[in-house]
């Protein structure tokens, strides 16, 4: 028979277990549809800002922003997902992110919740989602009765794109590594 203190020791031992088997997610709103984005992978998250307009940059690369002295690429991710544009400029943030070892700017339509779901949860895209959007993603969740896409922001762009978008912002290591030599 356990004593209340094993049944405490128990709990304890359960509840820390939780905590380093769970994941971290921001739920993030691009048109009328909701997706997660890994929190180890945001640096900070600011109030939508006028965006400096590249030449000849890719359509979704909305252009660049100067965030405390560093020049920081932004990409609209309504453009990228084919989204029609909202005219609730207010709601609208500027998730700054590490993407292929570069910060980056991803313009959203809001920023929701903070969601921390357990690992199990935490499952690869069913078939019916796998395609061409499919690389976009990274995951699925199930939360409360809904389900949540979590992206992979590793691949929000193709190799050219990549290439584009190092060559047509990134001048300096310091803008490369958002300010770290």
């Amino acid at each position: 028979m356990n004593s209340m203190a094993d049944m405490n020791t128990q709990k304890n031992i359960k509840t820390a277990s939780t905590a380093e088997d769970s994941v971290q997610l921001i739920l993030i709103s691009i048109g009328s549809a909701f997706y997660a984005i890994d929190i180890m992978k945001i640096v900070e998250i600011i109030k939508y800002m006028p965006v400096t307009p590249v030449p000849r940059a890719p359509e979704f690369l909305e252009g660049v922003i100067d965030l405390r002295g560093d020049i920081i690429p932004v990409i609209d991710m309504r453009k990228r997902f084919e989204v029609p544009a909202g005219d609730a400029q207010d709601k609208l943030r500027i998730v700054i992110i590490k993407v292929i070892d570069k910060v980056a700017g991803l313009i959203v339509d809001g920023v929701k919740e903070v969601l921390r779901v357990p690992a199990k949860k935490v499952l690869p895209p069913p078939r019916i989602v796998q395609g061409i959007e499919s690389e976009y993603l990274s995951s699925v969740v199930s939360d409360r009765g809904r389900i949540i896409l979590v992206l992979n922001l590793d691949r929000i762009l193709t190799t050219t794109e990549r290439v584009q978008f190092k060559n047509l912002v990134f001048k300096n290591k310091k803008q490369e590594t958002g300010g770290k030599e």
